[in-house]
């Protein structure tokens, strides 16, 4: 009698790990685990927090929208490089976004970088982890003086937004006298 209980349990133990594991087997080639390259040459990458904003994602916007991506940072016309190898699917100039690239990955990602000073790929171009596609500006809705510096990167799996921490970037605000600073022209 012990024994056939034994046997049991082992047998619904062996389901649950073994179903498990078929789950996980059937989800993982929707989850991207490849790690992800800085767009800036900044350690570490520091949201824009200023006057004129807040960068961090889904921060609130007006009409009652959401902030699709995070502003990081970084000094004008410095690299922006491509977080992901892929292939260039867009290169734009948009009243909002100023000119702007689009990459397409691997796995239905998609990365949209926007407010660059100059574009430095076309599109269809191939692109490897780490390239330089562009450089940081203030272009489109960036563009006001007390605006800081920075790259607009937007990461869209499926449709759908992405945070760009969940990819692993390690993001930080800026300290408050930073920010005190960036607020007094």
């Amino acid at each position: 009698m012990r024994w056939r209980r034994w046997r049991r349990r082992a047998w619904l133990v062996w389901l649950a790990v073994g179903g498990g594991l078929v789950a996980a087997g059937y989800e993982l080639p929707y989850v991207n685990w490849q790690p992800v390259v800085p767009p800036v040459d900044a350690h570490p990458l520091i949201v824009r927090m200023d006057a004129k904003g807040d960068g961090r994602f889904w921060s609130p916007r007006s009409g009652n929208r959401r902030h699709r991506g995070v502003d990081l940072a970084a000094p004008l016309n410095s690299p922006v490089r491509a977080i992901r190898s892929g292939t260039v699917a867009e290169v734009g100039t948009h009243r909002g976004l100023g000119r702007f690239i689009e990459l397409e990955h691997r796995g239905g990602l998609r990365s949209l970088y926007a407010h660059l000073a100059r574009v430095q790929v076309e599109p269809g171009a191939r692109v490897r982890q780490g390239d330089v596609i562009g450089l940081v500006g203030k272009t489109g809705n960036a563009r006001h003086r007390w605006i800081t510096p920075h790259v607009h990167l937007e990461v869209w799996r499926g449709g759908e937004p992405v945070d760009p921490a969940t990819l692993g970037l390690e993001m930080t605000e800026p300290d408050a006298e930073s920010r005190h600073a960036h607020r007094s022209g």
